[in-house]
């Protein structure tokens, strides 16, 4: 018998063996075969093919046993994907949305995307605003402080508002009075008249009773700070809404100042009227220097302090109104109550621009 077969044969008994009842015998049969025989080498023809060289055009994973390659490669596009194929949560794509016959009759994607634009428009606005909003608030918090001088002082009006915010009585005397801008103006009369005055028209070294001043004044707080503005009053001042700036803040000298520019109506005689027109206006209004007029304990003072609608300002203040001479300084007519008549031009003569007329107010001695 061929040795291939018989080798073949021991191989199919060591391998699958028959189905005995007897196991031990089967068992004591299998322990007599060697490893030997066990792991014997089929042989065909009397030898064995030799095993073939590696190829050089396998993949580079297979040669070094990297395992599988990666589903795409760095060199190839991504596959095509499409919003439209994407589904929801229930199946539906969103091609179905755009073929959607409801939308197509309400005007389309183009309608929804205007919506949508409009929409996120509203949305911007009103953050814009809001922001703005808050810093038009935040800026109204920062408006300018009460002194500290002034934090137990209950003299000073709606000490509920920030200072000086209020309505005022300035109390002060006719200190000094120029008339250097202006000549005399002849009256009906045939007499001449001054044509630049200061109210009470007596100065304090005239007559300390008579040379008494009252301006009432309000103070009101704006975006931009404080302004002040006049009232009804018998000095023809008018004007309104004007800035207060404040000057040398923290030092003895500290206070508010403002100036602006009004028409002057003087009454030289009755029936005339003379304008002193881009009249200046200047004040300032202390919240430190202490001032002295009137005198504490004077019935002036007693009679400021029970009006309740303007306190008295309880500090140093000082007002001046200046204007230069020059061509139709003044401008005078005939006529009644501030009204304006033939104008006077017969007997006044304009002065030089360096030449000025002025009226000073305080209420503290210098």
């Amino acid at each position: 018998m061929p040795s291939n077969l018989v080798a073949s044969r021991d191989f199919v008994n060591l391998h699958f063996p028959r189905h005995s009842t007897n196991g031990s015998k089967r068992s004591r049969a299998s322990a007599t075969h060697s490893p030997a025989a066990r792991l014997s080498i089929i042989e065909e023809d009397g030898h064995v093919p030799p095993m073939p060289p590696k190829a050089h055009h396998r993949p580079f994973h297979r040669r070094w046993n990297l395992g599988d390659p990666p589903r795409f490669s760095f060199e190839d596009s991504p596959p095509k994907y499409s919003v439209w194929d994407t589904t929801g949560p229930k199946g539906e794509k969103l091609a179905d949305v755009r073929n959607n016959k409801h939308i197509a009759r309400r005007g389309g994607w183009k309608r929804m995307c205007l919506i949508a634009l409009l929409t996120l428009g509203i949305i911007i606005a009103l953050v814009v605003g809001l922001v703005f909003g808050l810093r038009k608030k935040n800026s109204n918090h920062g408006a300018p402080v009460r002194p500290q001088s002034l934090e137990n002082d209950t003299s000073v009006s709606n000490s509920t508002t920030t200072f000086p915010a209020g309505s005022y009585t300035f109390v002060t005397y006719l200190d000094r009075v120029q008339t250097d801008c202006s000549s005399q103006v002849r009256t009906d009369s045939g007499s001449e008249a001054q044509s630049w005055s200061c109210y009470p028209y007596q100065t304090s070294a005239e007559s300390s009773s008579q040379a008494m001043a009252n301006f009432t004044w309000v103070v009101a707080e704006s975006e931009d700070g404080f302004s002040i503005s006049s009232t009804q009053n018998p000095f023809s001042i008018v004007f309104d809404s004007t800035m207060l700036m404040m000057l040398d803040p923290g030092t003895d000298d500290e206070r508010y100042q403002f100036n602006t520019s009004l028409d002057k109506i003087t009454v030289p005689s009755i029936g005339v009227n003379c304008f002193f027109n881009d009249t200046t206006l200047e004040g300032h209004l202390y919240t430190k220097k202490p001032q002295n007029y009137p005198s504490s304990g004077s019935a002036t003072a007693s009679s400021l302090a029970s009006t309740n609608d303007f306190q008295p300002w309880p500090y140093a203040v000082e007002i001046r109104q200046t204007i230069g001479g020059g061509q139709s300084v003044p401008e005078c007519f005939r006529g009644q109550a501030n009204k304006k008549g033939d104008r006077i031009v017969k007997g006044i003569t304009p002065r030089p621009a360096s030449s000025m007329c002025s009226c000073d107010y305080k209420n503290f001695d210098s």
